[in-house]
């Protein structure tokens, strides 16, 4: 541990060092917000953006009050995100190919690692989130790791919780890769963020067309559907064009079907505003949480999803 300290009422901040092992190491810093009183909490595995840590988060009400652990890192303490970056975490693990949002993903786990040694942590209650880019990371983790009981990306858009064939806002769908974030767009734009196979299904010329989504062989409700029988939380603003909403309520409908066979839970949040991780979206996704860990009822479904099961059913 570097460094301990409180944070607010009930809530204990600490900053703990942990180290990729390879053919080489690296260390990056992870921030710990936990409560203040005894027992084993659950705990959200949080990949954020430089800056302030806790952004948004309603620490007081999150940690101190409903009992959540956090536990957060900068992303780019692991992999740079700029095409000539520094790249760690590849430095360690030569033979991997993976891009970005694999490796932010895979430091989420390396953060579970840690985080399922300690006293305060209850392993049946892990969560990994994280917003834009990083909400795509938050979905390969919950892909990829079943230690995740629940998995929150928030305004993930193309590679996440969106959709790659069909694009569209709140009032309708419109195939537009200047309002929607397109397959070609988050491509040629951040190269660095995907496996190099990815590129065969980028649009030949103009990023900003439609690529080869038709034939692309999978889309947003797979990735979706890969998460159960463990749990499915996502979050998007209805303003936030750029993150593809309605394509985002289009994989929901798609990969429900699958959660609902296991016996697993899946939610679609839909909120008024643009492109954030809000206090609103945190607060619904640790009902979620709640609801999932202690058998609570899920909240009805957003108008948004209705809207769009209506319009596919008629």
């Amino acid at each position: 541990m570097i460094e301990k300290q409180r944070e607010g009422e009930g809530v204990i901040r600490e900053t703990v060092r942990l180290t990729f092992t390879g053919q080489g190491t690296h260390n990056f810093d992870v921030t710990l917000y936990r409560p203040e009183r005894e027992g084993r909490h659950p705990a959200v595995v949080w990949v954020w953006f430089a800056g302030d840590p806790h952004r948004g988060c309603p620490l007081a009400e999150i940690v101190g009050e409903r009992g959540y652990i956090l536990a957060g890192f900068d992303r780019e303490a692991v992999f740079e995100d700029k095409a000539d970056g520094k790249v760690p975490i590849k430095d360690v693990f030569p033979g991997y190919t993976f891009g970005a949002v694999r490796a932010w993903a895979l430091a989420e786990s390396m953060v579970a690692t840690y985080l399922l040694e300690r006293s305060d942590v209850d392993a049946s209650r892990l969560v990994c989130t994280g917003f834009s880019r990083c909400g795509k990371a938050a979905l390969a983790a919950g892909i990829y790791d079943e230690r995740f009981a629940v998995a929150a990306p928030v305004c993930s858009g193309a590679g996440g919780g969106g959709c790659f064939r069909y694009l569209g806002d709140k009032e309708g769908f419109n195939q537009d890769v200047q309002r929607e974030e397109s397959l070609g767009r988050i491509g040629s734009t951040f190269p660095f963020w995907w496996a190099p196979g990815f590129s065969a299904w980028w649009p030949e010329g103009d990023p900003a067309q439609m690529g080869k989504e038709d034939t692309f062989p999978v889309d947003s409700h797979i990735l979706r559907a890969l998460v159960a029988p463990r749990s499915l939380f996502t979050a998007d603003g209805m303003e936030d064009t750029w993150s593809n909403p309605r394509g985002s309520a289009l994989t929901y409908l798609a990969s429900r079907p699958v959660f609902d066979a296991l016996g697993a839970r899946s939610y679609a949040f839909f909120r008024e505003g643009g492109h954030a991780f809000s206090e609103t979206d945190w607060r619904a996704l640790v009902d979620f949480c709640d609801g999932v860990f202690d058998g609570r009822e899920m909240p009805k479904e957003a108008p948004l999803v209705e809207k769009v099961r209506a319009e596919l059913e008629g």
